[in-house]
């Protein structure tokens, strides 16, 4: 039998950099839809019961440039648009929204995707108003919402989702966002599918997108890919290989907003199952959390958009229909601030990591297979000083941690399976040390 061993509390392996004592926490957020102005797609009570329960921080919704801007040019916060506000501005501190700036306006450019100077003027107009509109609630600003994939634009306007008329637009709200709104920060990319390899980013990056913005924007999907693709480790690889070509352009410091993240629970193709969907997204918060880069991540979505239960777009819910909490609603309630407030201590032994964060009386450790192993490995946690009391945790759905614990409590034998998270606290300011078994 061999192992290798590292003593938690040094930051090893996989990780891209390391974890300062200055690296602040994530800011850890969740989509709502208070701009369809529809009552039921984010209902108003549960999620503000869920919202104080979980002590998440931020939402991410919009302000469409339809409900604001009027045919006679006339702007004001209108429908959803109002609805928002009203929303946001009822959040206790430290709330902060995420604020999209979309979709087309009939009066420009057909209502496509403004490409015209005239167009990005207006753009940019209206851009600036929704901030002074929403005063203190809003901290960020997100310049559309999946460009490339043309969403939310009249099919006929002739919009192609170039990277260049997008890069063109954010270099005109920019610059007008930070002449007016200086302390706001405006955030540009949030690409939709863009695969192999980032190649429209990679067009918006060469038109110059680095030079107007103050952080990059990611959207993380791969429920669709196959089986041994989907879930937290394929986002993370391909976040680290955006965040490499970033570096590469000379910004190594860019700070990423990961704004949509999320596995649906529907039944049929490209659904997960709820338990599962609970595991990725956890998984996918600790290596964010790893990532001293990636400054936020908000989930998709609040609360369960429809009520077919075959169709994808009705079950990214953290919530369902009825307001009752899905195991991923219940697992990032119960950790999210937790993980999000980044690990005291963190190894990695070839594939597994294992992370430690305060919990009151106890320290609670965090288990997790890394990278793409579809094996089961064994781990041995023991205690520096000699003894230690292991208490397996189940939580939400995730079961609790096997375990063979050393009748002297000098270790804990832990099985940990691909795409799970073990679960286990022990008493607070006990160091342990992991070895891999093989």
């Amino acid at each position: 039998m061999s192992w290798r061993t590292c003593i938690a509390g040094l930051l090893l392996g996989a990780s891209p950099l390391l974890l300062g004592a200055t690296t602040p926490p994530l800011v850890i957020g969740v989509q709502t839809h208070f701009a369809f102005d529809d009552p039921q797609r984010t209902e108003a009570r549960a999620f503000q019961s869920w919202m104080e329960r979980s002590r998440f921080n931020s939402t991410r919704d919009e302000m469409y440039w339809w409900d604001v801007e009027d045919a006679a040019g006339t702007l004001a916060l209108r429908q959803g648009a109002w609805r928002t506000r009203q929303m946001w501005s009822a959040m206790p501190a430290p709330f902060a929204g995420l604020l999209t700036l979309d979709f087309g306006n009939e009066r420009y450019d057909s209502g496509g995707q403004p490409k015209s100077e005239r167009a990005r003027d207006a753009f940019a107009r209206y851009a600036s108003y929704v901030v002074a509109q929403s005063g203190q609630q809003v901290r960020w600003v997100e310049i559309w919402n999946e460009w490339n994939l043309r969403t939310g634009v009249k099919t006929q306007a002739g919009s192609r989702g170039d990277a260049a008329d997008y890069a063109a637009l954010a270099r005109t709200t920019y610059r007008k966002l930070k002449a007016e709104h200086p302390e706001t920060m405006v955030i540009t990319g949030s690409s939709g599918d863009d695969l192999p390899d980032w190649p429209w980013m990679r067009r918006a990056i060469r038109e110059g997108l680095l030079s107007h913005t103050d952080g990059i924007a990611v959207h993380l999907y791969n429920d669709c890919m196959r089986p041994a693709q989907v879930g937290a480790d394929e986002l993370a690889q391909r976040l680290d290989a955006l965040q490499a070509i970033v570096a590469a352009e000379g910004r190594p410091q860019m700070p990423f907003f990961i704004t949509e993240v999320g596995w649906p629970t529907h039944r049929g193709k490209c659904g997960v199952s709820e338990e599962a969907a609970a595991a990725h997204s956890v998984r996918f918060l600790l290596e964010a959390s790893l990532r001293p880069w990636v400054a936020g991540v908000w989930f998709y979505e609040m609360q369960d958009g429809g009520d077919d239960p075959a169709e994808r777009e009705h079950r990214f819910g953290l919530l369902r229909r009825d307001g009752s909490e899905k195991p991923a609603g219940c697992a990032l309630r119960e950790m999210g601030t937790q993980i999000a407030a980044r690990p005291f201590a963190f190894t990695s032994v070839n594939s597994v990591g294992l992370a430690g964060f305060r919990n009151g009386a106890t320290d609670r450790w965090l288990l997790w297979a890394r990278g793409r192993s579809q094996q089961e490995v064994p781990v041995r946690l023991e205690s520096a000083s000699g003894t230690a009391s292991f208490q397996s945790v189940s939580l939400c759905g995730m079961p609790g941690a096997l375990m063979e614990i050393d009748p002297q409590g000098r270790f804990a034998t832990v099985r940990v399976a691909p795409r799970t998270v073990q679960i286990i606290d022990v008493p607070a300011g006990q160091p342990l040390a992991m070895k891999e078994l093989s």
